[in-house]
């Protein structure tokens, strides 16, 4: 088994370990893995991706890809591996690692390696949007405004990521506006004006939206959040978190395997597993089946 693993050096639970590079060099050791084990800014992680592509399809060997870090930086190396057979092995040492844990990783960095030395692959969906892969979960509307704001304040005040929640989500309440769109799913096309639009890799179920039972189903899971007061839309997530959505009343919901979102702005602040750029319109949304191989304990784990 040959590694090529890419630690991102700003991951939040790999800036908290020290030498966390020979830690896991001395970890592949011990399970008798060669790994060739580099720590690189985050910004580099999708052109090295794409650089393993490329020389393993020359060389017609296949390495496998070992990423360390949190939903983003998986999300940059998958993009480059996706709809080819080489294998995505994962060292969650990000701050949340939704998709590690929706895959039944173990969070642990030993138990990580041991799922990653016993080489079982299996295949699963990713999402893409405009050509660009997303893991998770991808959104326009208030919810990218938060994070740009949370990064903001996290670099205005030096603050960590969960305790600029609180100063990100009053600006963002105050400053953030409604969103006109046009959404075409399933042959429909309505026009909506929303806060909020959420499109899921795989079901979430709209009383747990930070989890998923399936990483397989072939389908877009898409919400999008109904026109509502300030008040109201301030008490989404808690209401989210109680079990308490009214499906006729907060969101309609849509299974798809292709969405158009469309608008008068030429291009939109979008976020894609957490992070935030700007994509010109329209933004064309579709599932890729089985379209990326990745490690995990048991095959049971994601189906």
């Amino acid at each position: 088994m040959r590694v090529l693993a890419l630690i991102n050096q700003s991951a939040g639970a790999a800036a908290r370990i020290g030498d966390i590079e020979n830690l896991v060099r001395d970890g592949f050791t011990k399970r008798g893995i060669e790994a060739d084990v580099k720590l690189v800014a985050g910004r580099q992680i999708g052109e090295i991706a794409r650089g393993f592509v490329a020389d393993n399809s020359r060389s017609g060997l296949r390495s496998t890809l070992v990423v360390g870090g949190g939903d983003g930086t998986l999300g940059t190396a998958a993009s480059a591996l996706a709809g080819t057979d080489l294998v995505l092995g994962i060292l969650p040492l990000g701050t949340l690692n939704h998709f590690a844990k929706d895959l039944g990783l173990p969070i642990e960095l030993d138990a990580a390696m041991d799922a990653i030395a016993a080489n079982r692959p299996v295949a699963v969906d990713v999402a893409e949007v405009n050509d660009r892969v997303f893991l998770n979960n991808s959104s326009i509307g208030i919810y990218p405004f938060f994070v740009a704001k949370r990064s903001a304040e996290q670099r205005r005040r030096g603050l960590g990521k969960f305790a600029a929640i609180g100063p990100a989500l009053a600006r963002t309440l105050r400053s953030a506006s409604w969103q006109a769109v046009r959404v075409t799913a399933q042959g429909e096309r309505k026009r909506l004006l929303t806060p909020c639009v959420f499109v899921g890799n795989n079901l979430y179920d709209i009383g747990d939206l930070g989890r998923r039972k399936g990483l397989s189903s072939q389908q877009l899971c898409v919400y999008v959040v109904k026109q509502q007061s300030w008040l109201g839309l301030a008490l989404l997530p808690f209401k989210i978190a109680l079990g308490m959505i009214d499906s006729d009343r907060d969101v309609e919901t849509y299974r798809t395997k292709t969405l158009q979102i469309t608008s008068h702005r030429t291009s939109m602040l979008i976020s894609l597993d957490g992070e935030v750029v700007s994509m010109g319109m329209p933004l064309n949304f579709r599932i890729r089946p089985a379209a990326l191989q990745v490690l995990a304990p048991a095959k049971n784990a994601i189906e």
